[in-house]
């Protein structure tokens, strides 16, 4: 059985790669995805974007990554590790690490248009083990996602209504590819920047990128021992 783990950012999957020691198998030369092999894994970054030199993030990397992925290696699993937002209102901390509950939805595809409407938001279906986010220590919470760093007021009133409690750049994205292949999809989150905070997002990422990767590293770890 091949497990799959996806990351878009190279700071968020290094510290992963460096612990395995996974070989770099492949550099997609179109897109620049990077896909590193070993021992029944695999593990897809989204890579550098070649015109901006930084990381490819967002809902269209996501899809073509996912979709390059299921397509070359059929993996049994998907986990999507990464960091994201929280909201220190719902119980959020910088650092915890959320396993995403059973729907991920988007916060910023807002089409009022009969039927329209709901599949802008979309739920799309997501593995939730919850006795076994209790037995890690984790945290579960809805993952929502959307294209912007920050948040705008129409954004937050979304994600309100959505019941997210965890606010990222890929993971309904990636669950949308999921569900069309009939794959399962785990979501990791650990949190970077609390949303509801009056610093600015981009602030409190870069201040703690490196603790929350940290974590998100231990959790990974620590799941993927718990997994079949």
């Amino acid at each position: 059985m091949t497990l799959a783990l996806q990351f878009a950012m190279a700071a968020e999957a290094t510290p992963f790669l460096e612990r395995r020691g996974l070989a770099h198998a492949h550099t997609d030369p179109r897109y620049g995805f990077e896909f590193h092999e070993g021992d029944g894994l695999v593990v897809a970054i989204a890579g550098t974007h070649p015109r901006y030199r930084v990381d490819s993030i967002g809902t269209i990397s996501a899809v073509l990554l996912t979709s390059t992925l299921l397509e070359r290696y059929r993996p049994a699993l998907v986990v999507n590790a990464g960091t994201a937002g929280g909201f220190q209102a719902r119980g959020a901390k910088v650092g915890d690490v959320f396993l995403g509950a059973e729907v991920a939805v988007f916060h910023d595809r807002r089409i009022p248009l009969p039927g329209f409407e709901a599949m802008g938001r979309a739920h799309l279906p997501v593995h939730c083990d919850r006795a076994l986010a209790a037995k890690l220590g984790l945290k579960v919470g809805v993952v929502s996602t959307g294209d912007s760093l920050d948040c705008t007021p129409e954004d937050l009133a979304q994600l309100t209504a959505l019941g997210a409690q965890v606010k990222e750049m890929e993971a309904a994205s990636i669950a949308w590819v999921c569900e069309r292949h009939g794959v399962p999809l785990v979501l990791l989150k650990a949190i970077t920047d609390l949303v509801d905070h009056p610093s600015a997002t981009s602030e409190q990422f870069v201040k703690n990128l490196a603790l929350a990767v940290g974590r998100l590293t231990d959790a990974l770890e620590a799941l993927m021992e718990q997994l079949p």
